[in-house]
C-alpha cells in the first residue's frame, strides 16, 4: 500500500452553500473522469462538530478500464439539521489518501483529492449515529447521574374503554363572572361546579354528565344544565363549550372515565389480557393495548417513560425494575414492540437512545434580541430558594428565571438572558453563574441546567451561541438507557391576575400521558403526539405548545378507548424498504421493486434522492472493502479477495489498550481497530437501518401518519 500525505495538495475549505443530494454512493465527474465517494468509517466526532474519517474512494480515469481503489483520509465540520435529520459536512481537509501500489500516481491523488474540495456533503444523522465506532465514549457520561425519581406513579389497568380525568393536586376552582359557575382551573376537562344547586358537570367526549360528587362513579349523561350555561354560550372565552350547547343526550353512553389527583398511568386492554409470545424467549407481549405490557414466566413488566414496573398481579402494587431479565435484549429488531429496545439496558438501541440525548442543539442569538424580550409575572415577581444552592426561582411566572445575587438570569427557548429586574430589560447573557449548574432534580428548573454557553463559538462577536442537550426538553440520561422526566412531582401554580382571573401553569408530569420512546423522531412522546419542554415555553419543534391565560392549559381526554395495534398500525413501509433476511442475523437484502403507496410516495422520494447501492467500506488504516455473494471482500493490489482467507483474526485484543487510571482523550474512541466480519457488520447495519429510519422520518414529517 502506498499512503500519501498531501502536502502538495491542500484541503480546501468550502465555499459554496449548496447541499448535494443524500444518494450514497456520491458520483463527482471531472474532465480526466469520475470519482465514487461512499459513507465514511468515523474516527472521532469531537463534540459532535468536528469530524475525522475514511472514505472509500473509486478513482476511474478517462481511457482507463480498471478503476483504482483506496480510501481518502479526511477531517470536517459538522453540522446537524435536527429538524431534517441530517448532518451536513463541509470545510473538509483532506490529511492523507491509501491506495495500493498497482493504483497509485499523482493523477489518480490529485482527482480523489479534487473530488472533496469545495463540495459540502449530507448525510443522514440517523446513519452517521449508527456508524459511529462501538467504543465511542458519549460525552457527559463521565457525569455523576442525575438524581431521579424511579418510583411506580399510580398504575390503573382497565380491560374495558376508559378514560382519565386528570386534576393537579386539590381542584382549584374559579368563579365564572355574571354566574353561579365555577370552573376547576387545574385539569385537562372541562369541569364545572353550580353552587347554587351544588352539582358537578363534565364535558366527556362530547355530551354533558352531572354528579353530587367529584369522584369516580355515579355520573349521569343529561341535558338539563343550568340556565348560567346560557352565559357561556354567548363568551368566546368557553368555544370548545359552545360548540355542545344547548345540551342533548348522546345517542350512546360517552366513556367511563376515573378522576385522578396525583400523576397516574391507565393501561387500557381491549379485553383480558391477549398475549404473544416473542419467537422462543419465552417472554410474551400483551398485542391487545397501546401500552408496553409484557410477561415473563409469572411477572407482568410495563414500561414507560423509559421506566420499567413490574408484579405477579395485573391489578395489584407495581415495583420499580432495578434489573431487567436479559431475555428482554433478544426482542427482534423488528418485532411490533422491537421499539422496546431503546429502554433495555445493554442494547445498541439504548446506547443510540444515550448519544441521541447528548447531542447538542446550538442556538444562536444576536445580542440585541433580547430589546423585545417581555417575562410575564402574576402581580408583583416572587421567588422561593431552590434547594441546596444559593439561587432563588421565579415563583408567579411561567417563564423561568433564576435570582443569583443581585441578578436575575432567564433561560428562553435555549438561550440564558439576564437583567437587574425580574421584570427586565433583557440582555444577552455572556456569562453564566456557576451555582445555576448545581439545581437539583427535584426542582422544576432543573432542566436549565443543559443549557450552557458553546465555548468553541464566542469568538463572533456579531452572535452569541448556546448549546442544550436532551435534558432541557425532557430526555434524562441514566448511564445505561434515557428516560423522560425526573420522575419528581412539581407542584402546578395558579395565580390571579386582574378581574381575579386564575393564571395557571403546570411543569410537564413524568406520567399520566402513556409516554414511550419514538425511534423514528428520536425522543420521547405520547401515544398521540410528541412532548417537548417540560415547562409551559415554546422550545423546539416538534413540541407542545401549552396555553398561557386563562382555565387549563390542557385539552381533551389524555388517553381514550384501546385498540389492537395490529389492526391500527400505520401504514406500511415494507414495501418499499429493504427486506430484512430472517435467519437469525441482522442482515437486510435491496428491496426488489419499488412501489407507491397510496399518497404516491415512491422509495426513492422517501429517501430524498438516496441509493442504497453503497458496498464499500474502509477499515480504520484506510484498508477497503466490500460484501458480495454473502461474503466480505478486501480490495489488494489491484483486485479483490476473500477477507477473511486473507487476513483472519481481526480483533481488539491485539489492539492498544488504555491503562488502568490513564485518561481517555475526550469525544473520542479509546483506541482505532481494524474490521473484524462482527465490526464490518455492523457498519452495513448500520447504513440500511439508518437510511430505513430516516425513510420513515422523511415520510412522516412530509405526508403524515395517515
Amino acid at each position: 500500500m502506498v499512503f500519501t500525505t498531501l502536502a502538495t495538495l491542500p484541503g480546501i475549505l468550502v465555499a459554496s452553500a449548496t447541499v448535494e443530494p443524500l444518494d450514497y454512493p456520491r458520483m463527482e465527474r471531472f474532465e480526466e473522469g469520475r470519482v465514487t465517494v461512499d459513507f465514511p468509517t468515523i474516527e472521532s466526532w469531537q463534540a459532535f462538530r468536528y469530524l475525522q474519517a475514511w472514505l472509500p474512494v473509486e478513482v476511474s480515469l478517462n481511457g482507463d478500464n480498471r478503476p483504482r481503489v483506496g480510501a481518502v483520509h479526511l477531517r470536517a465540520e459538522t453540522s446537524i439539521d435536527f429538524d431534517q435529520r441530517t448532518v451536513q459536512i463541509s470545510a473538509p481537509t483532506v490529511l492523507g489518501m491509501r491506495f495500493s501500489e498497482k493504483d497509485a500516481s499523482a493523477e489518480v491523488a490529485a482527482l480523489a483529492s479534487r473530488s472533496f474540495a469545495g463540495r459540502h456533503r449530507t448525510v443522514p444523522l440517523d446513519v452517521l449515529l449508527r456508524l459511529l465506532p462501538a467504543d465511542f465514549e458519549i460525552p457527559g457520561q463521565q457525569e455523576e447521574a442525575p438524581k431521579l425519581n424511579f418510583n411506580p406513579p399510580a398504575i390503573r389497568v382497565s380491560e374495558s374503554p376508559l378514560n382519565l380525568l386528570s386534576i393537579d393536586k386539590k381542584p382549584v376552582t374559579a368563579q365564572i363572572d355574571g354566574t353561579q359557575l365555577e370552573f376547576v382551573v387545574n385539569t385537562n376537562w372541562k369541569v364545572f361546579f353550580d353552587t347554587q344547586g351544588e352539582r358537578w358537570y363534565v364535558l366527556n367526549e362530547g355530551s354533558w354528565q352531572e354528579n353530587n360528587y367529584l369522584a369516580d362513579g355515579g355520573w349521569i349523561a343529561t341535558d338539563q344544565l343550568p340556565s348560567d350555561f346560557v352565559q357561556l354560550a354567548a363568551n368566546d372565552e368557553w368555544r370548545e363549550v359552545q360548540q355542545v350547547l344547548p345540551a342533548s343526550l348522546p345517542s350512546e353512553s360517552p366513556t367511563p372515565f376515573i378522576i385522578s389527583f396525583q400523576p397516574t398511568e391507565l393501561i387500557l386492554l381491549d379485553g383480558p389480557p391477549r398475549l404473544s409470545a416473542i419467537g422462543d424467549t419465552g417472554l410474551y407481549f400483551a398485542r391487545n393495548t397501546e401500552s408496553d405490557l409484557f410477561r415473563y414466566k409469572a411477572r407482568w413488566y410495563y414500561l414507560v417513560s423509559g421506566r420499567w414496573f413490574s408484579n405477579d398481579d395485573l391489578n395489584g402494587a407495581w415495583q420499580t425494575v432495578n434489573n431487567l431479565p436479559a431475555v428482554f435484549t433478544q426482542i427482534p429488531a423488528d418485532h411490533k414492540v422491537g421499539h422496546v429496545l431503546f429502554s433495555v439496558p445493554g442494547t445498541r438501541q439504548s446506547k443510540l437512545a444515550l448519544i441521541e440525548a447528548a447531542l447538542p442543539r446550538r442556538v444562536t442569538v444576536a445580542p440585541d434580541s433580547a430589546s423585545n424580550l417581555e417575562v410575564i409575572w402574576a402581580g408583583a415577581p416572587r421567588f422561593e430558594e431552590i434547594e441546596t444552592t444559593k439561587l432563588q426561582r421565579g415563583l408567579n411566572t411561567p417563564y423561568q428565571v433564576i435570582k443569583h445575587n443581585n441578578f436575575y438570569y432567564l433561560c428562553y427557548e435555549g438561550a440564558w438572558y439576564f437583567s437587574a429586574s425580574p421584570e427586565g430589560p433583557w440582555q444577552v447573557a455572556l456569562d453564566i453563574p456557576a451555582e445555576i449548574y448545581r439545581i437539583p432534580a427535584t426542582d422544576p428548573a432543573y432542566n436549565v441546567t443543559f443549557v450552557r454557553l458553546d465555548e468553541g463559538y464566542q469568538a463572533d462577536s456579531d452572535y452569541v451561541n448556546y448549546k442544550y442537550s436532551g435534558g432541557y426538553t425532557g430526555s434524562f440520561s441514566t448511564k445505561v438507557t434515557v428516560v423522560y422526566g425526573t420522575g419528581w412531582y412539581y407542584p402546578s401554580s395558579v395565580f390571579w391576575g386582574p378581574r381575579h382571573r386564575p393564571m395557571y401553569w403546570h411543569h410537564m408530569p413524568t406520567y399520566g400521558h402513556n409516554i414511550g420512546y419514538n425511534p423514528i423522531y428520536a425522543g420521547y412522546g405520547g401515544r398521540y403526539g410528541y412532548w417537548g419542554s417540560s415547562t409551559t415555553l415554546l422550545m423546539e419543534s416538534p413540541t407542545v405548545d401549552f396555553t398561557h391565560g386563562y382555565g387549563s392549559a390542557w385539552e381533551g381526554p389524555l388517553q381514550t378507548t384501546p385498540g389492537d395495534p395490529a389492526e391500527t398500525a400505520e401504514r406500511s413501509l415494507e414495501p418499499f424498504l429493504p427486506a430484512r433476511i430472517s435467519d437469525g442475523t441482522e442482515k437486510f437484502a435491496p428491496a426488489k421493486k419499488e412501489e407507491k403507496t397510496q399518497a404516491g410516495v415512491t422509495a426513492s422520494t422517501l429517501y430524498a434522492g438516496s441509493a442504497l447501492s453503497s458496498n464499500m467500506f474502509s477499515g480504520p488504516g484506510g484498508e477497503v472493502y466490500k460484501h458480495e455473494n454473502n461474503e466480505w471482500q478486501q480490495y489488494s493490489d489491484g483486485s479483490w479477495s476473500n477477507a477473511e482467507r486473507r487476513k483472519r483474526g481481526y480483533d481488539l485484543q491485539n489492539q492498544p489498550q488504555r491503562q488502568e487510571g490513564q485518561a481517555a482523550e475526550p469525544w473520542l474512541p479509546a483506541h482505532k481497530r481494524t474490521l473484524s466480519r462482527g465490526e464490518l457488520d455492523r457498519q452495513e447495519l448500520a447504513r440500511t437501518e439508518g437510511m430505513e429510519n430516516y425513510a420513515r422520518y422523511r415520510m412522516q414529517k412530509d405526508y403524515g401518519d395517515d
